[in-house]
Parts: C-alpha cells; sequence; structure tokens
C-alpha cells in the first residue's frame, strides 16, 4: 500500500508544486475564514497563513480542490492524493481504491515516536482561528481518541474553544462515550487517519458494519496519555470527557460530517497540551463552498459506496463513483457497465438504500471519464430521453440531508438518470465516441506533432 504523507509534508508538497499560496503578513484571526473561503470560491490554491495571533499556523483548502463546472487543468482529486503520497495527476479510480482499502483490509499500524511536544500553553493560547467573526476559536478535521478502559477508539471531530483549559466537540453520536473517559484531541493529522475514521464511521451509520479498526498499516501510531494517536499529529490536546449532549454546536453551520451522520456534541475538559514548533493544523470556513470537509466527505463516501455496490452482485459493475463537492453531494455520479436491461433502476436503488447523502444519481457509461463533468452532463441530453430516462419516485421519500435546497427533513422525490446506451441496442446503431485519433488520418496528425515540437509545445 502506498504510505501517507504526514499533514506537515502534504502542505510542503502543495508548496513544492506552486499549489500553495504562504501569505506573510500578519493576518487578525477573525479575517482567516473569510481569506481562506475566497480562496475556495474562486478555484485558488491551498492557503497557509503564517503569522498570524497564535502559535498554530492554520492551512485551509489542503483537501480541496477546483469546481469542474468551469475550465480547471486541476483535477479536485489531487491535493488528497499529494496528501495520500501518490503522484497529483493519479487517476481518480486509484485515488478512491486508496481511500476504501480499511473496508476490503485491516492490519495493525506502525508504532512511532510521538512527534510533538509537551507544552504550557492552554487552549486560547494556541490561538486557534474562530469559525466566523465573533465566534469562539474553533477546530477543524480533527481526530478525537477515546479510551473506554480496554481500547482507543478514533472518531472525526470538529469543535471550539470553551475556555482556556475546555473545549466542545461534535463527534458522531454511536460512539461509546461515557463521561470520565479518557480522552485526547489530535489536530493536523495524515490525511488516511481522517479518511479512515470518517469511512469507518459512515460505514457503521449506514450499513451497520462493525469492521474491528479505523487505522491502517499507512498511519504511524504512538501512545499518549494512555491513548493511542497519530504519531506526527500537530497538536495534541489530551483530558476527559465531562458533558455529552446531543445535536450541533449552537448557532453554528453543520460540517458535511454532521449533515453525513448523527452527532453528539461533548465537553473535554484538558489537561495538557502538546504541539510541535509552528504547528500547521487545517482550517474549514463556515458555509463556504467546496471546503476541505465536502471534499472529504465526499470523496470517503464514493469509496464505500463502489466497494459496497462491487461486492453486492458478486461482480464489478461499477467502474467510478463521484458525488461531486459543486452539488454540495446532492448528487450522485456512477460509471458503470450495464448488465441487462432495467440493471440501472436496480442499480440506483441499490445506491439509495446505502447513501442519505444525495437524492439523484446520474448513471453513465463505464467507458466515460470521472476527470471532466462537462461530458456526464452532456450525456444527459445526448443519451437520456425524459419521458423514458427520467425516473422519479413516488413523492413519499426520505430526504437526502446534504442539498442545501431542502433542510426541513420533509419527504420528496427521488431521481435517476440512465444517460447509458440501451443493452439490447446493436453496436451499429450506437454512435461512436469521436477523438482526435478517430477524427484525422495519421499523415495530418504526424504533421501536427511536428508544428507542436518546433512550437516548443509538450
Amino acid at each position: 500500500m502506498t504510505g501517507t504523507r504526514s499533514f506537515r509534508d502534504s502542505v510542503d508538497t502543495l508548496d513544492t508544486k506552486d499549489d500553495l499560496l504562504t501569505i506573510e503578513e500578519r493576518i487578525q484571526s477573525e479575517d482567516i475564514g473569510a481569506v481562506g473561503a475566497e480562496a475556495l470560491r474562486s478555484n485558488g490554491p491551498a492557503v497557509r497563513f503564517a503569522a498570524t495571533d497564535g502559535i498554530v499556523t492554520p492551512v485551509t483548502g489542503a483537501l480541496a480542490g477546483p469546481e469542474q463546472t468551469t475550465q480547471s487543468q486541476q483535477k479536485p482529486w489531487e491535493r488528497m492524493a499529494v496528501a495520500f503520497g501518490m503522484q497529483p495527476d493519479v487517476p481518480y479510480q486509484r485515488v478512491i481504491e486508496r481511500v476504501a482499502a480499511p473496508l476490503a483490509e485491516t492490519t495493525e499500524p506502525d508504532q512511532a515516536e510521538l512527534l510533538a511536544e509537551q507544552s504550557d500553553v492552554n487552549c486560547y493560547e494556541l490561538g486557534l482561528p474562530p469559525g466566523t467573526p465573533g465566534e469562539p476559536p474553533a477546530f477543524s478535521l480533527g481526530l478525537l481518541a477515546v479510551d473506554d478502559g480496554e481500547e482507543t477508539t478514533w472518531l472525526p471531530a470538529r469543535g471550539t474553544v470553551r475556555g482556556p483549559n475546555r473545549l466542545r466537540a461534535v463527534v458522531p453520536a454511536a460512539a461509546p462515550l461515557e463521561s470520565g473517559n479518557g480522552v485526547t484531541l489530535s489536530l493536523g493529522v495524515p490525511a488516511a487517519a481522517l479518511t479512515n475514521t470518517v469511512l469507518h464511521w459512515l460505514d457503521r451509520t449506514q450499513t451497520g458494519s462493525m469492521r474491528p479498526s479505523t487505522r491502517s498499516d499507512a498511519v504511524s501510531v504512538a501512545q499518549l496519555a494512555g491513548q493511542t494517536v497519530p504519531a506526527d499529529s500537530e497538536v495534541l490536546a489530551t483530558g476527559e470527557l465531562a458533558d455529552i449532549g446531543t445535536g450541533v454546536l449552537a448557532g453554528d453551520e453543520s460540517s458535511m460530517l454532521e449533515v453525513a451522520m448523527d452527532t453528539a456534541v461533548v465537553d473535554i475538559v484538558v489537561d495538557s497540551v502538546h504541539h510541535r514548533e509552528s504547528p500547521l493544523v487545517p482550517f474549514v470556513p463556515n458555509s463556504a463552498p467546496l471546503t476541505d470537509d465536502i471534499h472529504l466527505v465526499g470523496i470517503t463516501e464514493s469509496a464505500r459506496l463502489r466497494y459496497r455496490v462491487n461486492n453486492y452482485w458478486g461482480i464489478e459493475p461499477a467502474e467510478w463513483i463521484r458525488l461531486p463537492a459543486e452539488a454540495s453531494l446532492g448528487m450522485c455520479v456512477v460509471a458503470s457497465e450495464i448488465l441487462y436491461a432495467g440493471f440501472e433502476w436496480q442499480l440506483a436503488n441499490t445506491l439509495f438504500s446505502f447513501s442519505k447523502l444525495f437524492d439523484k444519481i446520474l448513471i453513465l457509461d463505464e467507458d466515460t471519464s470521472a476527470a471532466d463533468l462537462s461530458r456526464p452532463l452532456d450525456d444527459i441530453w445526448v443519451k437520456a430521453h425524459p419521458s423514458q430516462d427520467w425516473v422519479f419516485s413516488e413523492p413519499c421519500a426520505p430526504a437526502a440531508t446534504a442539498p442545501r435546497y431542502r433542510t426541513d427533513g420533509s419527504p420528496g422525490s427521488r431521481l435517476f438518470i440512465s444517460a447509458t446506451w440501451d443493452p439490447r441496442w446493436d453496436e451499429e446503431y450506437i454512435a461512436p465516441r469521436v477523438t482526435y485519433e478517430t477524427s484525422y488520418p495519421d499523415a495530418v496528425r504526424q504533421t501536427v506533432t511536428e508544428m507542436w515540437d518546433s512550437f516548443g509545445f509538450d
């Protein structure tokens, strides 16, 4: 398995690839969210805020990517691939397979030395930025290690600083939580630790899966205060659970993790803080489009669904599945072999039964590329007849949790669109795919290649 990079190493790699903007000027903590949100909205690079009011160095967009409704050479999963130790131009399917690996195998993690050292700072002195101006300091994309006396369980967590030695976090409601449990909050952890943990709780929430581990051999771990934590975490806050409630943080926009699963709100009494020198921590601006948490949940849910679908019938019909961040996870796009007439209906219903994040499914031919959303949108009009291939359910289906256009939980219709060639058609009735190679003779293509070489183009 490809080894993962630490969060610090992945940020440095983005820097070497000119996909990171480092702001050296001092930025007020209240302004970090606005700057990061604008960078995401305009398809800009990841942003590192080198000079802030506190100890930490916030980074926005480290796992995010550009939208694909406009032309862009960069693909939305490139930064995620970099975080996994892959080349940024790796195909989408390779990234999905990497994310889904913990579903297929479980191995013991490597033991390593903890890189963060104990500090005399408190939670306020870390200098975490607020999610929105006027709100308390906030942390994003964290892992909460919970010790029940027998083993450590990792939970995806985000939340706020409520006092010098008190944190409030949102975690999965299905987690084993009891007041007095020892806990450690880790910030700035490897992407593999995040996706493995999110994958575990998404799968457990949706299918009742009880996989024994949330970690893979790609994540090195260390021991701190009796809990197992990622060894190269940038910041660690140890303590114990105090109060346990339900719902979301009051007066706060929900993150995509809270949209994807039921959550609980816990208070943590912190007794010690560890951090590396100038610690790098990810920061997600509240309610901004295309943020890291949207990409994280989208690619993790896509990996989970592909694994489930391709192990459902005993064959592997789905080439790839994507939950585009542009649709706020309200649409699922799947490229699949159509095994027989009516298979698309079975495929759509299977996907709807496995996830609550979308209420629209677009089914494409298996040879469709995942790298360009304009092609699937074009196939809707070329291959899908509105009266035959747009199939609406009865208006009593449970509401999907992610779409922003319906947030009151009321039922509605689901829709799947089959933008595929009918498997009953003879090949002679199916239009051939037009490509550069098939559109021009060899002599013309050779001349064009020679001209490009003379111009110095690749």
